[in-house]
Formats: structure tokens, C-alpha cells, sequence
């Protein structure tokens, strides 16, 4: 790749976050899929997670990482060709309860790509997050969280903590589709939006739809139970 392709790409990240910021509308974003560097960004990303290697509903797993990997994605993506593959559902026990919840684990091929949008999608709407919003966020955390309330909320008596029910379980598509397009004018990019959340998932080798809802992966220390499972 030469190094003008590179610095090109670079820039077109950054102007995607100065228009974030702005308020202008995104277009083109698809198109920005095709460089491989952020491929290889990506990869790096996930890969240092010790779930990455997880086996998905097939054998396609992030093991062998390669140029030609990546461009018969990318060719796939630039004919509109790319098809994602059912995620495999299965269960992990809370840690604060004995109830489970469901864990949606993709192919290889299938998180490279989730995770090449996740950079894009995280230039335009990191600049516009709230401060006081820390979850899944980088260099954000719980630790972040309580450091915050310990400098700012000095004068706070009374925490009130409660949790969504299902949240991740129950998510509307149309109203996540619907709020992206507020930012992103990209039909193309939309639609690969629309296929990740409507892949289905796999259980007992049974195939469902996923008419709502998103998958949650599986963190470092659950992934590496289920990989003792298999």
C-alpha cells in the first residue's frame, strides 16, 4: 500500500470526525471500507481479546489474518456480495445473579467486518457523546465513572441505580437504523448496518431471526470458558 493511500485514509477518518462534530451529514462512508489499513487496524483491535479465536457457527475464526483475506472481503463488499453469517447463540451465567444471558458469537470474517464499521461509526459519534457517558467508550470505564462523581458530584446525598431489563435483547432495529441516518447519508453503508442486525442467530442448530435486539459478545474471561467448552 503506498504511503499516499495511507495519509489519504487517515485524513478522511479525521474529517469524518470534524463533520461528527460539526453536524454535517456523512457520505461515502462506505467507500472507506475498501482501504486496507483499517482492516488491519481492526484486526488489531480484536485480536489481543482472548475470545477472538472463538469458534463462531463454522470454523472461520480470525486465525490465518492475511492481505488476501482481506481483499476477497473487501471484494465481496465492493459488489455488494458480502453475506453475514448467523452468530452462534449460547448462555453465560451472570456473575451478579444465577441467571443467564445470551451471548451471540459471530464468524471471523463476520467481527472483522462488525469491527471495521465500529471504527467509523466511533469517529463520527465519539466526539458528540455525552462527558458524562463512560460505558464502551475508549479510554472510559467504571473506574472513569467514579473518579468523575468523586471530583464533580460533591455535593449528591442520594444514587439511585437501576438497570434496563433485556436492553441488548430488545433493541428496535428501525429506531437504532432511524438514528443513524440522522448523521449518516451512506445507503450503502445503512444497509450493511440493516444485514448485521438481521443475520439470526443459531441455537441447538436451530436457525432464528433476529427481528430486534443486538448480539453481545463474549468478554475476555467468558470467552476463555467457552473455549474449554469447545
Amino acid at each position: 500500500m503506498g504511503l499516499g493511500l495511507l495519509r489519504s485514509s487517515i485524513r478522511a477518518l479525521f474529517r469524518y470526525t470534524q463533520l461528527g462534530n460539526e453536524g454535517y451529514p456523512i457520505r461515502n462512508l462506505y467507500r472507506l471500507m475498501y482501504q486496507k489499513e483499517i482492516w488491519s487496524e481492526a484486526y488489531a483491535r480484536i485480536y489481543s481479546n482472548k475470545g477472538a479465536i472463538t469458534r463462531g457457527v463454522n470454523e472461520n475464526t480470525l486465525d490465518g489474518f492475511s492481505s488476501e483475506r482481506v481483499e476477497n472481503i473487501i471484494s465481496k463488499l465492493t459488489e455488494n456480495k458480502y453475506k453475514f453469517t448467523s452468530a452462534r447463540r449460547t448462555y453465560i451465567t451472570k456473575r451478579s445473579s444465577n441467571k443467564k444471558r445470551p451471548l451471540g458469537i459471530p464468524t471471523g470474517d463476520d467481527k472483522l467486518v462488525q469491527e471495521v464499521a465500529r471504527i467509523l461509526l466511533q469517529r463520527i459519534y465519539e466526539p458528540i457523546f455525552s462527558d458524562e457517558s463512560h460505558g464502551f467508550r475508549p479510554q472510559r470505564s467504571g473506574h472513569t465513572a467514579i473518579r468523575q462523581i468523586h471530583k464533580q458530584w460533591t455535593g449528591i446525598k442520594w444514587f439511585a441505580e437501576f438497570d434496563i431489563r433485556g436492553f441488548f435483547d430488545n433493541m428496535e432495529h428501525s429506531l437504532l437504523v432511524e438514528l443513524l441516518e440522522k448523521k449518516i447519508d451512506d445507503k450503502r453503508f445503512i444497509k450493511l448496518i440493516k444485514c448485521m442486525l438481521k443475520a439470526g442467530y443459531l441455537e441447538d442448530f436451530h436457525y432464528h431471526p433476529t427481528y430486534s435486539g443486538t448480539p453481545q459478545g463474549p468478554s475476555c474471561a467468558q470467552a476463555k470458558g467457552l473455549e474449554a467448552e469447545n
